[in-house]
């Protein structure tokens, strides 16, 4: 009986530690949960996005970003920054 449960103590660790490495390294991948790593300047509703993942928002419009943007830059809209709830 004891060893059952030291082997089941042994499994239940083995198991913590690798949900806790499978969650270290999605969030490596995406640099953090969501986009909020992202650094945003500007007030407008659409941004260019450099290489280094930064976010220019300056944009009024899509059209007036995508003309602005060059090379690998994209458009995209402004992240929200709530969680979307109104209440």
């Amino acid at each position: 009986m004891k060893t059952l449960i030291a082997f089941t103590a042994v499994a239940a660790l083995i198991a913590g530690i690798s949900i806790a490495g499978a969650q270290g390294s999605s969030m490596d991948k995406s640099g953090a949960m969501g986009d909020s790593s992202s650094h945003v300047t500007g007030t407008g509703k659409f941004c260019i996005s450099g290489a280094d993942g930064a976010l220019n928002c300056k944009f009024a419009s899509l059209t007036a970003c995508q003309k602005a943007a060059s090379g690998s830059e994209a458009c995209k809209a402004r992240p929200s920054s709530t969680t979307g709830s109104k209440y």
